[in-house]
């Protein structure tokens, strides 16, 4: 167009200048009375021919053929192209996992074993704390739990004492309490004789018992039965009496190992050897205990009875103690409690031995060997990031949020690394959004793994999260599609090929079906075919120069 205006220009001087010396003498005159209407005629000769320009420009041109120039309008071909649908956004990269490293003991740090930028591995001793204070509450709690325990044996032991065990095998010949009985240490409350073993005494002539000995076999016949039963000298007496008929009698203890039915009291003669008592004696029990109670208390229990057969450890009879029994319970809190303080001062010296918590790269330093932690819990030592991963968050309007899902791709440029994209996917989607200016926005967070060394935490990033993706459709600018899925089709006879304007009036309106879009272009599934071309609105019309102005 401006080609065409500058060839008007041309022409119009050539008309000029062909003009006849006397036309041009006659206008010429015509100026000559008075300077002021000469400069009054010039204005109103430019604000003439401004309003001819603007009158030219809005209807397109020099009215030659017919054709119409919109102001603003141009013609694009449908063509094929890739089309990315993706919803925008930003966020700031982060490790997937950080962990913080706070001194929870004071002291000089006496030695570190780390730089930034090292790997470090979980557990592994990052900085070694002064602890000679720590090791000693660590020994004195050992003593305390040493204590604890002893004094919880003593009190346990004397609770084992309310329940009184016999000390000997045999038969309860009486049980010396009864329940409700009031038992201080030291007092009787079973007899338990021993009726295994038995004793019988019998009397043998002097000149006799003379060759008996202890540990002789002999033999005992029990008078009632007429049994007999083996039987062992257990002793002979030195001292000589006079029996029956006025012979000297010496007195034979024998022992007899009860078969059972033996009963104390019951008669029987002894033969030693070639040798027979002069009279014979009554069966003895061996022994008989009194079993004491260790213990006072109260008797709330009786386990046996008269004849019942017990032997060492047995229980006899139970008694009832609160104050011991109180002063068990508390020897067993004093032993947790010990316990629990030992525990505490050796977790208190683990803790000056500072551990990597997580494994990662260390991203902060802040104290080194010689440094003294002050106030526990309030100054970062060290941070540890996990950097086998990287996200970030970033924030989707209310109305692109129902097409993001999980795993979707996201492609992520950052503005330190120029030229480059990396990969990453929707790894969540927060469905508590958030409203500011009545627009609601919902988080979503994207997860790079194995990520470039040159992405570091802390750099900003745009992101692209992937929608959906067709290669090669056919395609039309966005812009150029009316109300109704409709385009303005334009035949190539409508387009000047002089100074390509274009005759609106042979536009022919068409409905199209509309595929995937991104920001500038949309994908046509039916209704055009490729190279046709269609009406688009220009974002801006290009200024006119000057030029432009006089060749219109």
């Amino acid at each position: 167009m401006r080609k065409a205006n500058k060839d008007n220009k041309v022409e119009q001087e050539e008309a000029l200048a062909a003009a006849p010396a006397e036309e041009l003498e006659e206008a010429e005159s015509s100026f000559q009375p008075k300077k002021k209407s000469k400069k009054k005629l010039i204005v109103i000769v430019v604000v003439i021919i401004a309003v001819i320009v603007l009158l030219l420009r809005a209807c397109g041109g020099s009215g030659g053929g017919g054709v119409q120039r919109s102001m603003g309008l141009s013609a694009v071909a449908a063509e094929k192209r890739d089309i990315t649908v993706s919803v925008s956004g930003t966020g700031t990269i982060q490790p997937i996992h950080s962990s913080t490293l706070v001194g929870m003991v004071t002291g000089d740090i006496l030695r570190d074993s780390f730089e930034i930028g090292d790997h470090v591995e979980k557990d592994q001793i990052l900085y070694e704390i002064d602890a000679e204070s720590a090791r000693t509450a660590v020994e004195q709690a050992e003593l305390g739990v040493q204590q604890a325990e002893l004094a919880y044996d003593q009190a346990a032991r004397a609770a084992e004492d309310l329940t009184v065990k016999s000390t000997v095998s045999g038969q309860v010949s009486s049980v010396d309490v009864k329940k409700g009985d009031s038992v201080g240490a030291g007092m009787a409350v079973v007899t338990v004789t021993d009726n295994k073993n038995m004793t019988l005494k019998c009397n043998f002539n002097s000149s006799d018992a003379g060759n008996i000995y202890p540990g002789q076999a002999a033999t005992v016949t029990i008078t009632a039965t007429g049994e007999t039963v083996a039987a062992t000298v257990k002793n002979v007496s030195a001292y000589t009496g006079v029996g029956s008929g006025g012979t000297l009698v010496q007195a034979v203890e024998l022992t007899v190992n009860n078969p059972g039915g033996i009963n104390g009291g019951m008669a029987a003669t002894a033969q030693v050897g070639n040798y027979a008592c002069q009279s014979g004696g009554t069966f003895d029990y061996a022994t008989q205990t009194q079993v004491l109670a260790k213990a006072s208390g109260t008797v709330d229990a009786i386990y046996v009875s008269e004849g019942t057969a017990v032997a060492p450890g047995t229980a006899l009879v139970h008694l009832e103690s609160a104050q011991l029994e109180d002063q068990v319970k508390n020897a067993a809190l004093s032993v947790d409690n010990a316990r629990l303080g030992l525990r505490n001062a050796q977790d208190m010296l683990d803790e000056y031995q500072i551990k990597a918590p997580i494994s990662g790269t260390v991203t902060q330093k802040d104290m080194n060997a010689g440094d003294n932690i002050g106030q526990v819990g309030t100054k970062t030592m060290a941070v540890i990031s996990d950097l086998s991963a990287l996200t970030f968050d970033m924030l989707i309007d209310e109305l692109d949020i129902p097409q993001v899902a999980l795993g979707q791709t996201v492609e992520i440029t950052v503005d330190a690394l120029p030229g480059r994209v990396f990969t990453g996917y929707v790894d969540k989607i927060n469905i508590n959004g958030t409203t500011a200016n009545g627009v609601t926005n919902y988080p979503v967070t994207v997860m790079v793994e194995n990520p470039d060394p040159d992405l570091l935490p802390g750099m900003n990033v745009s992101a692209e999260i992937i929608i959906k993706r067709v290669d090669q459709v056919l395609t039309v600018p966005l812009s150029a599609v009316g109300r109704g899925n409709t385009v303005k089709v334009i035949p190539a006879a409508a387009i000047s090929e002089k100074d390509g304007s274009i005759d609106v009036s042979k536009a022919e309106e068409r409905t199209v079906e509309l595929g995937a879009n991104d920001s500038t272009y949309v994908e046509i599934l039916s209704g055009l075919s490729e190279g046709e071309m269609v009406l688009v609105e220009q974002a801006a019309a290009d200024p006119l120069s000057m030029d432009d102005l006089a060749g219109m």
